[in-house]
């Protein structure tokens, strides 16, 4: 039996079973729409398939099933990541559409396979880049396969996937990210007028081999002129200071445009995240142009465990983060959404070495203008600490640690720290979003919070945050939209 105080107040979470990769997101006529990797018969089956929440504010949202699933030949074993792309007019009436493209996973059984290839690297799968369109974004139409294994270059092994298709320069542009056969991650790029003819642009690599496989790829391009390639590496070797999880997730700032970069310097690689529970993010921009990054609050790291009372769910997403250009150092900063500040409470005092109870599991603690070391302390459990030039997150016990070890950072100063406990989520967010840490606690029972802070500080504020979602998720059921034809 799960303990009730690690569910989630304001954090997305599946229903039931499992979730990972954020997908699609976007905002389309007015809402937004955040699809995930779902697997809603966890852990019996490991085929996954694109889940849907809806939002008119990045705070409320509604579940709204599964709206892609694997029912064609070139998906049958898993519907895998990728991205929306609004098609503004496109439909009857002037109508916006939404167009998903994702990667299509086939496990080929009845073909030669060397069971020394354990991930199916060089032998075994096939991966298809498939487009489908919806007029609602809750309901797809027929799925048109755009490029098949055999559409790669020469220099990729079996694992290609994630697209990443976005307009620019009154073109279409899709990256996906790839293995070299020579063990290297890299990006491909491609190009298309129309969106449904691609051609094959370049490839992006790294100057130095940067990890085994590139997943995920994203972009952030800022009204500065300022662009960003994002992309999740897999096989970077833990160091001290970085790459502490078994899959990293970061970007590396460009001196010119995506579509025009060859080569990156995989030592201008920043990690969005040093928390145990992070991966995989996908970025987009809103109507008002405001760039929003969502992450997986979760890992496939079997050092720690996220359901270790048996927890009928798996996994959660971040809150929606606001990412700003540091003018400083040019990197980028990331902030939850202000949207985020209306679920806050009555204001419970927070002062200096004195212990404040906050009166549920969900809470929002800011303290600014810090002056020198100390740390925040949650139930005595859970410390989030700036001592000896370091900053990071310590577990005092080691059973609500569920396998987590300590994580810090090096930091020259810090000036203010945010932290959101959601339950069995906590985020921190340090400088104004410079450093940001993300990970789960599974504290004991108990429906408050005590909080108790050592800074010395300008200001420290603490706030209840309401449970939004809940309620959301004792009803949904995970209604299944499987579209007709032909299923495996």
């Amino acid at each position: 039996m799960s303990n009730a105080s690690w569910e989630l107040g304001f954090h997305l979470r599946s229903p039931r079973g499992w979730l990972n990769d954020p997908n699609g997101a976007c905002q389309f006529r007015g809402e937004y729409y955040l699809y995930y990797q779902y697997n809603d018969s966890w852990p019996k089956a490991d085929q996954k398939a694109w889940g849907l929440f809806v939002s008119p504010d990045l705070v409320h949202w509604r579940y709204e099933g599964m709206p892609i699933e694997p029912s064609i030949p070139e998906d049958r074993h898993g519907v895998y990541s990728g991205c929306t792309l609004v098609e503004h007019g496109a439909g009857p009436n002037g109508a916006d559409v939404l167009r998903a493209f994702y990667t299509g996973n086939v496990v080929c059984l009845d073909q030669a396979h060397n069971p020394r290839d354990v991930g199916r690297v060089y032998t075994g799968r096939e991966a298809h880049e498939i487009t489908c369109a919806s007029a609602d974004g809750k309901h797809f139409g027929e799925k048109t396969v755009l490029l098949r294994t055999q559409d790669y270059p020469w220099e990729c092994s079996l694992h290609v996937r994630d697209p990443k298709v976005w307009r620019q320069d009154g073109r279409l542009y899709m990256l996906l990210g790839a293995r070299h056969l020579c063990n290297h991650g890299m990006c491909l790029l491609y190009v298309s007028n129309d969106g449904w003819n691609w051609e094959f642009a370049h490839l992006i690599e790294a100057a130095y081999p940067f990890g085994y496989m590139w997943e995920c790829p994203n972009i952030v391009q800022l009204a500065d002129g300022s662009e960003y390639l994002a992309f999740s590496p897999q096989g970077l070797p833990r160091q001290r200071d970085r790459w502490h999880n078994v899959c990293q997730a970061g970007y590396i700032p460009l001196p010119g445009r995506i579509v025009d970069t060859r080569e990156v310097d995989e030592r201008d690689f920043v990690e969005w995240d040093h928390g145990h529970d992070f991966y995989a993010p996908q970025t987009f921009v809103d109507d008002s142009g405001r760039w929003i990054l969502v992450g997986w609050l979760g890992s496939f790291d079997h050092r720690w465990t996220c359901t270790p009372d048996g927890l009928a769910w798996c996994h959660c997403l971040t809150v929606p983060r606001l990412l700003r250009k540091d003018p400083a150092t040019g990197l980028l900063l990331q902030t939850p959404v202000p949207e985020l500040d209306v679920l806050r409470g009555e204001e419970v005092p927070l002062a200096v070495n004195e212990e404040a109870r906050i009166a549920s599991r969900h809470a929002d603690i800011v303290v600014q203008g810090i002056d020198g070391d100390g740390a925040l302390t949650f139930d005595q459990s859970l410390q989030v600490f700036f001592e000896h030039g370091r900053l990071g997150i310590r577990y005092l016990q080691a059973t609500h640690a569920a396998g987590r070890d300590e994580r810090s950072v090096p930091l020259d100063c810090l000036r203010d720290v945010r932290v959101l406990v959601d339950g069995s989520a906590v985020e921190v967010y340090a400088n104004d979003g410079a450093q940001v840490f993300s990970s789960r606690w599974f504290s004991g029972e108990g429906t408050s919070l005590a909080v108790h802070t050592s800074f010395a500080a300008r200001e420290a504020h603490a706030w209840p945050m309401e449970d939004v979602l809940s309620e959301m998720y004792a009803t949904a059921q995970a209604p299944s939209i499987t579209l007709p034809g032909w299923n495996a």
